[in-house]
């Protein structure tokens, strides 16, 4: 199985060209114009070369293609007209093995052609390509019609053909495949994700399969030189609330006393050895937030230069808030007794009692004299 891209290879200048497809060096088309004694070729136009083998080292021929075998290919595909362009040298052959259509890299690119970056490097003619499959008619009545790539932001047909894509997660988005080919340039295979739902193996799989290259390598944005230097070297300044340094504040000279010295926590706030009266030998400070974590306070009962009429106010709320709640007063014992004594007279109205047994049956009478003697007394 051939090895894509391997880096031992000299790179050319733009001044040689393809013995495959006769143009110069575009990375991103072609990939990357290699060469050793004297023979040029893009990684790309290598890798789908169908009668093309990589039987040597990374470090042999161009990237494992030996110079003896790349110089058998170009005689046999001198020997083939381009189908899309009709000049000699069309090396890449449709997958199919009904197919004949042989066509150059660059052209196959132009119309339609399906390169698959993994496995044997096949490719396919447009009519044999590999395509995405169209969306159940129910859940196509279900969706709501979005004819917007979610990338550029610019209208598209959505339907299934070689220069739209479908996404395969989340809400079956529909892309340009252009826009998704230098999204997957730039972002490489650590950040190559669906940008809706971030969605990284799902997404990934249906790319490689459907003929999108992912470079394997960190992204574009990481590959700067000197990217980053502006984090390593933080614009500081002294935040004492007097700063006594004739130069200003951002004054910063070595191991003097107006060097400014970082947050040992943070890093976020400076301030110089004499501004913050720090002794020589031992250059250590805390900002007053690292200070106030480390001792275990919070913003709330630590606020760094309160002024003093708020600090009064604080001061007599909080005092107010802490204060203890005034006691209930129980009622006098004589009070409670006329209470329960009214609550007791009011319940012998309603008390009836039952005499004995007569010859005449039961009967019922209030007992108005027991009654009476109650109230008094």
């Amino acid at each position: 199985m051939p090895k894509a891209g391997s880096s031992t290879s000299k790179l050319l200048s733009s001044e040689l060209l393809c013995v495959f497809c006769n143009e110069y060096e575009d990375e991103k088309r072609y990939g990357k114009l290699i060469s050793n004694d004297g023979i040029a070729a893009h990684n790309f136009c290598l890798l789908f070369s169908s009668g093309l083998a990589q039987k040597g080292e990374d470090n042999e021929g161009l990237d494992g293609f030996l110079i003896e075998d790349i110089l058998k290919e170009c005689k046999r595909c001198n020997k083939l007209k381009c189908s899309f362009c009709k000049v000699k040298g069309g090396s890449i052959g449709c997958g199919n093995s009904w197919c004949k259509k042989s066509y150059h890299y660059g052209c196959g690119k132009d119309n339609g052609a399906m390169f698959t970056y993994h496995g044997n490097y096949s490719s396919y003619c447009k009519k044999h390509s590999l395509v995405q499959e169209e969306l159940p008619a129910e859940e196509r009545k279900t969706l709501k019609p979005v004819d917007t790539c979610y990338i550029c932001y610019e209208n598209l047909n959505t339907t299934i053909s070689p220069t739209t894509i479908l996404a395969p997660c989340c809400t079956r988005a529909w892309y340009h495949r252009q826009c998704i080919e230098d999204m997957a340039y730039s972002a490489g295979l650590h950040y190559f994700k669906c940008p809706l739902c971030n969605n990284v193996d799902e997404w990934q799989a249906e790319m490689l399969r459907i003929g999108i290259y992912i470079p394997d390598r960190d992204a574009s944005w990481e590959l700067v030189p000197g990217a980053y230097n502006s984090l390593l070297q933080p614009n500081l300044e002294c935040v004492a609330d007097v700063c006594i340094c004739p130069q200003g504040r951002s004054e910063d000279e070595t191991d003097g006393e107006w060097e400014l010295i970082m947050c040992e926590t943070c890093g976020c706030q400076a301030v110089h050895t004499q501004c913050g009266k720090l002794k020589k030998k031992d250059k250590e400070w805390l900002c007053s937030m690292c200070r106030g974590t480390a001792s275990g306070s919070s913003k709330e009962n630590e606020v760094p230069h309160e002024p003093e009429t708020l600090r009064s106010e604080n001061k007599r709320q909080s005092s107010s808030s802490n204060s203890v709640p005034p006691k209930k007063t129980r009622p006098s014992k004589s009070r409670s007794k006329k209470k329960a004594l009214a609550k007791g007279v009011k319940t012998l109205d309603n008390y009836f009692t039952v005499t004995k047994q007569s010859s005449t049956g039961l009967t019922v009478s209030s007992d108005s004299q027991f009654n009476a003697r109650f109230q008094d007394g």
